[in-house]
């Protein structure tokens, strides 16, 4: 049965993308270049049909659309809707390096979601308590050029030129969402802190989920195969839910989810998500008086509650000395999230803090690297811990405190780029002692 759901914006909103779970939160490149997806969601039941000719977009790729929309609201959301990159901008964005590898990523991920439509239905019971129903067709990127820079040499593919322009045209929907700031209000700072693609990616499905009307849920209950589906795994559950389970564990230690309940078994099997940050309805007004919608002004009343009244006053100031935005409601948004830019000082906080709750066990999602400000002996841990699926025994913790650093960046690499059973028999290898 579908419960009561308000649905405010009578268009498609950026929330949808994440909703419909466009870009699927699996680590490895899903097979599917059609799919059609059911499930339901916080009192509303999806149809997704989508295509995508060069394949469903997938980890990594999430970062960088997140990247692209960054980079246009900075670029004052052009009116032609068209931004010129160079691809090392983005490489860093996303945290990849420069290596032809990575160029080649990059050149991928940006085919793959200038080729995904997608189709969705959304249906719930409005307040009168009569069935509703929305059908949205769209895309994202409408056209898109990249100059190749193919070399005999290079064996490892076809890579985006070094020294050109990566060339966007956003579709005319997502452009105007943007330059509305109808967009999704994701937290910089815990994203980066995430590390890994399929963490940030549940992330960003769980903030799009969890947004109820003008406040955001404080607990979510989703059934767990429904829930794949929105997120875009596929294959058997266990391994789905391996998957799942490394990332609530991060969102957990990073203070965004308070606790997630498992229980029941197989179709009534049942996922139950506690926030940790709620939203403040006095902020939630003061924005949405200045044009901000619902769902973004809950979202940033949570995050960000103590630059809510220094960001409005900023704004303000700013038109009131004669300056013009084109949107008020996105100069406000911008403001929360760019203090600095901004120029304005943030108000301590009077939110109670919460510390963390302690856990016995920690999983850490693989990719959180040095790069993320990690030890490399921490990294080399965690991905040790990932493939075996249980922490080290003390003889192979004390033998890697004791590896010299040219042996840990071996080992690491190892870790990343063999499989799981090479990887574990170069670990012993190099230890010298049981793992």
């Amino acid at each position: 049965m579908i419960t009561i759901k308000r649905m405010d914006n009578a268009r498609i909103s950026e929330l949808d993308l994440a909703r419909a779970g466009i870009v699927s939160a699996s680590q490895a490149a899903p097979k599917e270049h059609d799919w059609l997806a059911e499930f339901e969601a916080n009192g509303v039941r999806y149809i997704v049909s989508g295509h995508a000719h060069r394949g469903r977009p997938y980890g990594l790729d999430g970062d960088i659309l997140l990247a692209l929309q960054t980079l246009f609201f900075r670029a004052g959301c052009p009116d032609n809707n068209r931004i010129r990159v160079p691809p090392t901008t983005l490489l860093n964005m996303v945290g990849l390096s420069r290596s032809s590898k990575d160029y080649v990523r990059l050149r991928e991920g940006l085919l793959r979601l200038a080729s995904v439509r997608w189709e969705m239905t959304a249906r719930w019971f409005g307040t009168s308590m009569k069935p509703e129903s929305r059908t949205a067709s769209t895309g994202l990127i409408s056209d898109l050029w990249l100059d190749d820079d193919v070399g005999m040499e290079d064996a490892v593919g076809v890579q985006v030129s070094v020294d050109s322009l990566i060339d966007v045209v956003f579709t005319t929907t997502f452009a105007s969402l943007i330059r509305d700031g109808l967009y999704q209000i994701l937290d910089g700072d815990l994203m980066a802190r995430l590390g890994s693609s399929p963490s940030r990616a549940l992330y960003r499905c769980l903030a799009a989920h969890r947004i109820r009307g003008d406040h955001l849920a404080q607990e979510m209950r989703v059934n767990l195969r429904d829930w794949m589906v929105a997120c875009g795994l596929s294959g058997r559950t266990d391994a789905a839910l391996r998957s799942l389970e490394a990332s609530h564990e991060r969102l957990i230690d990073e203070g965004y989810l308070d606790s997630v309940e498992d229980e029941g078994r197989g179709v009534k099997r049942a996922l139950t998500y506690r926030f940790r940050a709620i939203a403040h309805p006095e902020l939630v007004r003061e924005l949405q008086a200045r044009g901000v919608v619902s769902g973004v002004a809950a979202t940033l009343s949570a995050d960000y509650p103590e630059r809510i009244l220094p960001a409005i006053r900023a704004v303000e100031h700013r038109v009131a000395s004669g300056w013009k935005p084109r949107s008020l409601s996105a100069a406000i948004v911008d403001a929360v999230k760019s203090p600095t830019k901004w120029e304005y000082a943030v108000q301590p906080s009077t939110a109670p803090q919460i510390p963390p709750k302690k856990r016995a066990k920690r999983t850490v999602a693989p990719q959180a690297d040095q790069e993320q400000g990690a030890d490399p002996r921490d990294t080399a841990r965690m991905l040790l811990r990932v493939k075996l699926n249980r922490a080290l025994s003390p003889l192979a913790q004390d033998a890697l405190a004791q590896l010299s650093a040219e042996g840990v960046t071996a080992l690491t690499t190892a870790l990343r780029e063999k499989p799981k059973d090479e990887a574990l028999r170069f670990a012993v290898s190099l230890l010298g002692v049981p793992l």
